[in-house]
């Protein structure tokens, strides 16, 4: 049977009693503090989503982590959705905490990634008029050569058999190709990086499992170890360099070649690195396929720093030991975003976002933590939102006043967000952009004070406090008001017609942090 999201007390019990032992002797005792902060090393402080679970082969996740939707972490990591069991699976150590964290690349990365794609694109378009006058035999010329995914035409074509492999045109082609191999180590497509995180008390796990562990992605695996024999097929310099990285156990390759997972066991730590080109809307042709190989090969120092320890970590705003949790940065998923489409600009998705429909309320929070306490049989959610300098002022707008006074004064901006991407079809691409978390979560707190007008209006005295610390006892049944739902909040509607709950609220840090409570009363 299936234990609920609580601490056992047992392990609590037996770890304090081990640390009063071992202090007793002089000694200090390894415990899920220590890891905690050796895993925080691994998490960057520009992060633009952080998820944290447990590891234990008879824990659940709790459905109202779920229920608010954020973004999960690719099924090629090879965690499910970071449940416990699967957790366990992999070998991280049960009842201690495992982050995943989204890495969001600066404004620098994406602005070289654009400038390089456009440079590398113009000069494909100048090598394939003077490779066209080759003739129909090019493509044999290429493929003595070892350059069939450099030509546009020739990566799943065979060759012709009535063609010869003539020397002096070979090397034509090779010289006509130079340029465009020089410019494959400079053109930095930009790839979706995932890093999961935890301590491991059992090394060797994943050596072990691997064949199991793989069947839970469902675009194809193949796994590399050190001795394992490569086959001899561009993208193999990578994962030949990688396995030589120290502390890596494994490289995985994944869906033909566009995703990569490196596993490396690191000082008591599990780390698994997840890079992935993003699917480009489904749109994926052979010669693009091949040439991400011949990218990968010629950028190997790029994967290697990528894999180095962030220079600046993330602090959390709720520790991960004492619950579930999820992190959302505001400005790393526009960052995710923005990337997405620098990347389909080199996979010729054609998408100009200057003529998308945006129409957004003031942005007063720019980081969302949300928690599912242990203990609390998963009825209860917390959450931290983190104000902008906007968000201080809209706060102190009504500070002094009772909190049923001031709705007014807090909902004066407020507007539902409105978005329509240029071209239907692509809202897969993005993370933030009329998504749920933007639309509930970020654009969320200038709407909440009509919702608590409603719901004082329909009984009042329900709400009570004033802006720096208050409570709002929410009816069951249907929200007073008939608001519509906003996009991904059915769920938690859900919840709470089935039962009356309570909402308690606190400005703390000094005013610049919401903290929030829900649950049943």
């Amino acid at each position: 049977m299936l234990r609920s999201p609580t601490r056992p007390r047992l392990l609590a019990t037996f770890e304090r009693a081990l640390a009063l032992s071992l202090s007793l002797l002089g000694l200090t005792a390894v415990t899920g503090c220590s890891s905690s902060k050796d895993m925080n090393k691994w998490l960057p402080a520009d992060a633009a989503v952080i998820r944290c679970t447990v590891a234990g082969p008879n824990l659940r996740l709790p459905p109202l982590f779920d229920e608010i939707p954020t973004p999960a972490v690719p099924t090629g990591m090879l965690a499910r959705t970071m449940d416990p069991i699967a957790l366990d699976e992999l070998g991280y150590e049960r009842d201690q905490p495992v982050c995943a964290a989204l890495f969001a690349p600066d404004t620098g990365e994406i602005e070289t990634a654009k400038s390089s794609i456009e440079s590398f694109e113009e000069l494909r378009r100048t090598v394939a008029l003077s490779v066209k006058s080759m003739g129909r035999c090019r493509c044999t010329y290429a493929d003595a050569l070892d350059a069939s995914g450099l030509i546009s035409g020739c990566a799943d074509q065979p060759t012709d058999a009535s063609c010869e492999a003539d020397s002096e045109k070979i090397e034509a082609l090779g010289e006509a190709l130079a340029p465009l191999r020089s410019k494959l180590a400079s053109t930095e497509v930009p790839r979706v990086h995932w890093r999961l995180v935890g301590p491991t008390d059992r090394p060797g796990r994943f050596e072990a499992r691997y064949e199991q562990l793989i069947a839970r992605h469902p675009g194809g695996s193949e796994v590399y170890q050190r001795h394992s024999p490569l086959p001899p097929r561009h993208g193999m310099a990578l994962v030949a360099a990688l396995l030589a990285v120290d502390d890596v156990i494994a490289v995985v390759t994944q869906d033909s070649g566009r995703s990569l997972l490196v596993v490396r066991e690191i000082s008591g730590l599990l780390v698994l690195d997840h890079f992935s080109y993003p699917d480009w809307n489904g749109r994926i042709d052979p010669q693009l396929q091949a040439l991400l190989a011949y990218l990968d090969d010629a950028q190997i120092d790029r994967y290697r720093r990528a894999l180095t320890m962030p220079e600046l970590t993330r602090t959390l705003a709720m520790n991960p030991a004492q619950g579930y949790l999820v992190e959302l940065d505001h400005d790393g998923l526009e960052q995710v975003d923005r990337a997405a489409l620098v990347s389909a600009q080199f996979a010729g998705v054609g998408y100009d976002d200057s003529h998308e429909l945006r129409d957004l309320p003031p942005l007063y929070v720019d980081r969302v933590t949300m928690q599912v306490p242990f203990g609390t049989d998963g009825k209860v959610l917390r959450a931290r939102m983190r104000l902008t300098d906007e968000g201080r002022q809209w706060a102190a707008a009504a500070g002094g006043v009772p909190l049923d006074i001031s709705l007014e004064t807090l909902g004066a901006d407020e507007r539902t967000p409105k978005y329509t991407p240029t071209r239907r079809g692509v809202e897969q691409m993005f993370l933030l952009r009329g998504q749920p978390i933007e639309q509930l979560l970020f654009a969320g707190p200038s709407g909440m004070p009509k919702i608590l007008r409603a719901v004082e209006d329909a009984a009042p005295g329900s709400i009570d406090g004033k802006i720096d610390k208050w409570q709002v006892d929410l009816p069951s049944g249907p929200l007073p008001g008939g608001f519509d739902s906003r996009e991904g909040s059915q769920l938690i509607r859900e919840r709470l017609s089935i039962v009356p709950h309570r909402l308690e609220g606190e400005l703390v840090d000094g005013g610049g942090t919401i903290a929030l409570e829900l649950g049943p009363r």
